[in-house]
């Protein structure tokens, strides 16, 4: 049974075909313009020597003003002032860059217990080390916060370092047009190829530079070393001497073994000293004849 197509069913197809194709290829575009526009974006914040304000005032706000912390101080109980720590952290949409907590031991008591067991007793002390990412409006607030949990301070740091002629530096010197090297009867073309090559990536290297200046302008960064007064863990555990030590049936058995074995060593020693022992014998004998006759 054959099937007919109406005519007009191709030419609709092909109309279809056509309008969809440009669509996705639009789509495809837009997005690599994008892309292209946000990579320029960040290239021109790196290399720009415009200020919105003058950088004259010492509190400029175009000013690259880099902010820190660093805290160490002891609290009550490190595992509390972590996740209060922490949970400040997230609040005001900071990062928790690294967090690590551990126990040191300070020493290790056995004490009798029972026939089978001894008190265990280890003084121990609990540490933690933090790292800290944080918008600088909310740094302030944190470091009152972490300062608050303390009951003794060892010592807290704030820094606030000017990196803005740093930032010029680079900025300037990528805005300079960098000579390029072009190959000729003195430079071979391996040459100029390397230099060029040098030259961009120096560029990169202070544009990637002043990124981070822009990044630790945004966000402060604060370190945290906490630890909390020693304290005693206390078990009872096995006492090895006891549960490894045999029985009494055991034990008495093998004493005896152990006795025979004694006693058959002694007597096989002395089977093989005969020579000496008939020696012995016969001086003996020759001694107390000599002593009658005479």
């Amino acid at each position: 049974m054959r099937y007919s197509i109406p005519l007009w069913v191709l030419p609709a197809l092909t109309l279809a075909a056509c309008s969809a194709g440009p669509s996705h290829h639009s789509a495809t575009a837009e997005a690599a313009a994008e892309e292209k526009i946000s990579a320029n974006t960040v290239t021109a914040a790196a290399d720009s020597v415009a200020f919105q304000n003058n950088i004259a005032s010492l509190n400029s706000a175009s000013r690259k003003r880099v902010r820190s912390a660093d805290i160490q101080c002891r609290v009550n109980s490190v595992f509390d002032a972590v996740s209060t720590i922490e949970r400040a952290t997230r609040s005001v949409e900071g990062v928790i860059v690294s967090s690590n907590q551990y126990s040191q031991s300070r020493n290790d008591s056995y004490l009798p217990y029972t026939t089978d067991s001894v008190r265990q007793v280890r003084v121990y002390t609990t540490a933690a080390d933090i790292q800290l990412k944080v918008p600088v409006a909310s740094l302030d607030s944190v470091v009152h916060v972490i300062t608050g949990l303390a009951t003794f301070i060892d010592h807290r740091t704030l820094k606030d370092e000017d990196k803005t002629l740093d930032y010029l530096s680079n900025s300037l010197r990528n805005n300079v047009a960098a000579s390029t090297v072009t190959a000729d009867k003195k430079t071979s073309s391996v040459d100029a190829a390397t230099y060029n090559d040098d030259k961009k990536v120096e560029k990169i290297d202070r544009q990637i530079r002043n990124l981070a200046i822009i990044d630790d302008v945004n966000n402060a960064t604060i370190s945290i070393a906490l630890v909390q007064p020693d304290k005693a863990d206390v078990q009872i555990v096995v006492n090895p001497d006891a549960v490894s030590r045999a029985g009494f049936g055991t034990e008495l058995k093998m004493s005896v073994i152990n006795g025979t074995e004694m006693l058959r060593n002694i007597f096989l020693f002395l089977v093989g000293i005969w020579p000496l022992v008939i020696l012995g014998v016969l001086g003996y004998f020759t001694f107390r004849k000599i002593k009658k006759a005479a």
